[in-house]
């Protein structure tokens, strides 16, 4: 299987249809331009240890479309850690009228995002050079900003969840991608609701979901802003 072949197009229209996603040839045509830059610069910028097609269809561009159902047309959101793209890139993609902005403290991955985009000529998202303590310190542009925040294994959810937390829109949620994520991780999240460090009328959800052809055990964990 070849990226961008047509085999490798379809693994990702059938299995992103699991998730409650329906892709386009328009849409895998840009995932096969993305993965191909992935790996071409993979070689010097560290930004993945999944090479096989296959596995950058299942593991990257697949997981992230997870969230994708959670997401609403026309959002503003902010992904956090972004690295290789992922996961704001292929939202981007895949959702109509997301307003994006992708965010990674490694100047080397930011350099190969920005020259993705111009790459695949996309229109309404940036890619800044930054961490998110930064973004959240530099005044009231940001404040309360983004509809939607996410992370794809970024750290620890409950102090994500508290540092973004200002970032995030009335009504507003917090998307992060997990593996297997323990009681304990859960229990932190849910003391930081407990002592009001995010506010009242917060509800916090674990969602679990499986990839086609993966066996880990994958969760979303939401945090939305009132009901």
């Amino acid at each position: 299987m070849d990226i961008g072949s047509p085999e490798w197009e379809h693994l990702l229209i059938d299995g992103a249809a699991t998730l409650g996603v329906k892709l386009r040839p328009d849409h895998t045509r840009l995932f096969a331009c993305h993965a191909a830059e992935l790996l071409k610069w993979n070689a010097v910028t560290n930004l993945t240890a999944i090479t096989q097609p296959e596995g950058v269809a299942r593991n990257h561009f697949l997981d992230a479309l997870a969230p994708a159902p959670f997401i609403a047309p026309g959002s503003d959101l902010l992904d956090v850690g972004s690295g290789g793209g992922f996961p704001g890139l292929p939202l981007h993609i895949a959702i109509d009228g997301l307003r994006t902005t992708l965010i990674d403290a490694v100047r080397k991955k930011v350099s190969f995002l920005r020259y993705l985009l111009r790459e695949l000529a996309l229109t309404g998202i940036e890619a800044r050079h930054l961490r998110v303590e930064e973004l959240r310190e530099s005044g009231t542009d940001h404040r309360h900003a983004y509809d939607v925040i996410t992370s794809r294994a970024f750290s620890a959810v409950a102090p994500f969840v508290r540092t973004v937390w200002p970032l995030v829109r009335p009504a507003g949620r917090v998307i992060a991608l997990k593996g297997q994520i323990s009681a304990s991780e859960m229990g932190a999240l849910e003391e930081v609701r407990a002592s009001g460090g995010i506010g009242a009328g917060v509800t916090i959800e674990r969602v679990g979901y499986s990839i086609p052809g993966l066996e880990s055990e994958r969760t979303l964990v939401i945090v939305r802003r009132g009901s």
